[in-house]
């Protein structure tokens, strides 16, 4: 039996790990976002997006952001692949893909910075990530919605209301940047509550290994 707690401690211990790795992206994120807007002389909270960090003066930051958050991410799935209650559905296994194609899109958007071939390759991956996450968060939802309610319950409901509310919210972005009404604002709203559902996340994912 020893030999079956060692293994057990170890799986725990993996996925707590992989569970800090989604508390720290979103919080890491933003703290290099807040600072590297200081840094910029007329960046606008309001009007410029945050991939504008990613052109100009001190640039090379933000691009390491992206990537860095995208391979915390993915760190965050993995644990997600392994801490989720299984038998995992079809939808299920959805849900943690759509987390990583998320994960790569933002990575990628570092890689392709809105100055390489006229912003399209960023352009593409940016909307991928988006579209990525509002699924992510909903498939999880209905992947979990009839597990255990004592341990899962709460979060999958919670999961369906951040997704709705990121879908509303990508759709508001869209029309703030057909019409230039705060776009920069947006889209922040939008991020932000997506990115608060990865810490959370990874918050759940860390509590269930304390069960």
């Amino acid at each position: 039996m020893p030999h079956t707690n060692d293994v057990m401690t170890k799986k725990s211990d993996r996925l707590r790990f992989y569970a800090i790795c989604g508390i720290v992206a979103p919080i890491f994120f933003w703290f290099m976002v807040v600072i590297e807007s200081l840094l910029r002389p007329g960046y606008s909270q309001y009007y410029n997006f945050v991939s504008d960090l990613g052109v100009g003066h001190l640039s090379i930051l933000q691009n390491i952001n992206f990537v860095v958050f995208g391979i915390l991410t993915i760190g965050l799935a993995i644990g997600l692949k392994n801490g989720l209650p299984s038998p995992k559905t079809r939808t299920l296994k959805a849900g943690i893909w759509f987390v990583i194609l998320f994960a790569i899109g933002v990575l990628l958007a570092g890689v392709f910075p809105e100055t390489y071939l006229w912003a399209i390759p960023h352009n593409i991956v940016s909307a991928t990530a988006f579209v990525a996450i509002i699924a992510a968060q909903l498939f999880i939802w209905q992947g979990l919605k009839d597990k255990d309610r004592t341990m899962w319950g709460r979060y999958a409901t919670y999961s369906l209301i951040s997704g709705l509310l990121s879908l509303i919210l990508v759709i508001l972005l869209k029309v703030a940047m057909l019409y230039g009404f705060y776009p920069g604002l947006s889209q922040r709203a939008f991020l932000i509550v997506s990115w608060i559902w990865i810490g959370v996340t990874g918050i759940k994912l860390y509590t269930s290994t304390q069960k």
